[in-house]
């Protein structure tokens, strides 16, 4: 299997650049899994996880396994590349779980507003709360799995 370039950036910075055999992202069409080979895409990202994979045949220096989260943004997938513009990213050490939990429990209270503005924000939020524990969760049982 070959890899795949990654560049992953915002306005401001580029957070990663590297080598992959997989990554997966949230589009506003669901969440979508790209491979080496696959078909040209641009895309529009929603908040939630992007998800970069190696494989053991991946040249591990030039591959980092990670997970972020995205605000938003777009993705092109490229036959040699795949590039996403990010509107902001957050990596897991930045992410505080219980500020997470508490706006998820506050967006899922706004969710029902009859003020349909305040119910797109909270969608928003949701969205953004449900990414961010995620990313904390998985991460928390690989280390709680991993040998001492």
């Amino acid at each position: 299997m070959t890899s795949m370039n990654i560049l992953i950036a915002t306005a401001e910075q580029e957070i990663y650049r590297g080598h992959a055999s997989m990554i997966i992202v949230t589009s506003v069409d669901g969440e979508i899994a790209i491979m080496p080979g696959h078909a040209p895409l641009l895309a529009t990202l929603r908040p939630g996880e992007v998800r970069i994979n190696c494989r053991a045949e991946t040249d591990s220096s030039d591959c980092n396994a990670i997970d972020i989260v995205v605000l938003g943004g777009f993705l092109e997938v490229q036959p040699d590349a795949i590039i996403i513009l990010a509107d902001a990213v957050e990596r897991l050490e930045e992410i505080d779980a219980v500020k997470a939990q508490q706006a998820l429990e506050q967006a899922k209270k706004l969710l029902v507003s009859s003020d349909k503005a305040v119910a797109v924000k909270a969608m928003f939020e949701l969205e953004l709360a449900i990414a961010r524990l995620s990313i904390v969760r998985r991460n928390s049982k690989q280390s709680f799995m991993k040998p001492s």
